[in-house]
């Protein structure tokens, strides 16, 4: 599935949603998140879209990095679903983490665009050592 129109529509949704959220562009935020969204963080804390972009303007979210790999898209009609592994570099309440983990996030195609839902991570266990 991958390079299909529909997989690289979305990362390149994808794409602007992290750069909008690197330079704290808000109001791209605002236009790439649907206003329905539910992002489930790896700590199981969920926002909305207003108490995301709040936590975002307030600093206790700095994003600095992130890197997809293993990366999938299925589109079931307006609704694509994105699945694979991320490392974020982010701070949070000013302390630097490095986040590795396996996520899902589906993308909603209104008006045109298509719109961020849901996100959901979960961290990828370290190896034994």
């Amino acid at each position: 599935m991958r390079n299909t129109a529909l997989q690289q529509a979305i990362e390149a949704a994808d794409d602007q949603r992290y750069q909008a959220m690197f330079k704290l562009d808000y109001a791209a935020m605002e236009s790439l998140f649907g206003d329905d969204l539910a992002y489930t963080h790896s700590s199981s804390v969920t926002d909305s879209k207003a108490s995301y972009i709040a936590a975002m303007k307030s600093g206790k979210y700095r994003y600095k990095t992130a890197q997809r790999e293993a990366v999938t898209v299925r589109g079931y009609g307006d609704l694509a679903l994105m699945h694979g592994r991320v490392t974020i570099e982010v701070d949070v309440d000013g302390a630097p983490r490095t986040l590795r983990n396996c996520f899902i996030n589906a993308w909603a195609h209104r008006n045109g665009v298509w719109q961020m839902v849901h996100w959901q991570s979960t961290p990828i266990p370290q190896p034994a050592k």
